[in-house]
């Protein structure tokens, strides 16, 4: 009848009503400023790092691509920009955009610039590829791991679909040269006008495979125990904050996630302890990152 008819309709109406009046609140919450580290935000809406491959594989050199979508994008509080290599033989994606060649330098500048005129804040991901280093991708270089195992399935590569191959295990002296490679990297994006840096430390890339003890299995002071296996994640974090400060970088983890083949057998134990020592550097922020692809 027409009286039950209006009486749904109220009935919705006010349920429809309140979950309007919850969601507008949740929005003004999230278009509310907030400070990170030494930086005020004019709002809490962060554009995650997204993969892009918009650069010349060739050159790994921001154009004008970058240019329009980061600033396209400036209204966010804080752009986390796409990964970027930190040397010739770290890309994991053909079309990465680096940030190891001073052209790449170049075009991140005109990135960051667009980004500044708008008013807008950009952290730069940092990261290296570690297993995840096709040989195809980079020169027939092999990828670099803390101990050699392989990603058990397939990545694009610039010759097609390939099989991931067995990354070649670390010496001491490529761990300490990679961590002077993170420290140049943070020295170009300071010079490119970034206004932070955000350290990959997830998806089974360098950081995340010493930090995990599937893809850790050393027995040297790099591996083993959990304050052996977080000492590559520490001491690169080390050198971005000796250039950025520890206000001006985050963290990017993902304890459960199993892309690239990752997983650790104590992943509470693991993160709890790096998080209590992330904290004691009292950097900006730990992205945390809850997949389980």
């Amino acid at each position: 009848s027409d009286v039950y008819k209006r009486q749904y309709q109220r009935r919705v109406h006010g349920i429809n009503q309140k979950r309007f009046l919850f969601v507008m609140a949740k929005v003004v919450n999230l278009l509310k400023p907030i400070k990170v580290g030494d930086l005020q935000l004019k709002n809490r809406v962060f554009m995650a790092p997204l993969t892009r491959c918009r650069a010349d594989p060739a050159t790994g050199i921001p154009n004008q691509l970058h240019i329009d979508y980061y600033s396209q994008r400036a209204s966010a509080g804080l752009i986390i920009s796409e990964c970027s290599q930190i040397s010739p033989i770290s890309q994991a994606f053909p079309g990465s955009a680096g940030i190891h060649s001073e052209e790449q330098v170049q075009g991140w500048k005109k990135v960051n610039d667009a980004v500044h005129k708008k008013n807008g804040h950009i952290f730069l991901q940092i990261w290296h590829g570690g297993r995840a280093v096709h040989p195809a991708n980079v020169g027939g270089k092999p990828g670099l791991a803390p101990s050699p195992i392989a990603i058990r399935t397939q990545v694009f590569t610039v010759q097609g679909i390939k099989p991931h191959m067995t990354p070649k295990e670390m010496t001491e002296e490529e761990i300490k040269q990679m961590i002077q490679d993170f420290r140049k990297g943070a020295e170009n994006a300071m010079k490119a006008g970034f206004d932070g840096l955000e350290l990959h430390g997830a998806n089974g890339y360098i950081v995340d495979s010493f930090l995990r003890d599937h893809t850790n299995r050393r027995q040297d002071q790099w591996g083993g125990s959990v304050e052996n296996r977080t000492r590559f994640c520490l001491e690169v974090v080390d050198q971005l904050v000796s250039v950025f400060g520890p206000n001006r970088v985050g963290v990017k983890v993902t304890p459960n996630g199993r892309y690239n083949d990752m997983f650790d057998s104590n992943p509470l134990k693991t993160y709890t302890y790096l998080a209590q020592q992330l904290s004691k550097k009292n950097i900006a922020y730990l992205h945390l990152s809850l997949i389980h692809i």
